[in-house]
């Protein structure tokens, strides 16, 4: 990972919890994914510019999305399970972590 893509990344993560909130109580990574690089469509963007060159820009950035979403935000989600059949943004189907809003109290 660049200094650059690093950057992307944290300015990206920055919109993580305004975009938990739009979300339903549960939901899939890939669902997150969609509703994240619509609202940020620049920063989506520039990350994938970044990876255009591994052959699979789309692959990887969302492989880092979801890692962050499973390290960063254990205080607004929870890893429920894994989802062997959801549809990416591509319209194929494969595996996604599913994910449950934490109760806050």
């Amino acid at each position: 990972m660049t200094e650059l893509s690093a950057d992307l990344f944290n300015r990206l993560e920055e919109h993580y919890a305004d975009v938990i909130a739009q979300m339903d109580n549960e939901f899939t990574s890939h669902e997150f994914i969609g509703k994240l690089s619509q609202t940020q469509q620049e920063l989506y963007v520039q990350l994938l510019n970044e990876y255009s060159s591994n052959g699979q820009p789309f692959r990887s950035v969302h492989s880092v999305i979801a890692k962050r979403l499973r390290s960063n935000w254990t205080r607004l989600v929870e890893y429920v399970d894994t989802n062997p059949s959801s549809e990416n943004i591509f319209g194929n189907y494969n595996g996604a972590a599913n994910w449950r809003k934490v109760a806050r109290e």
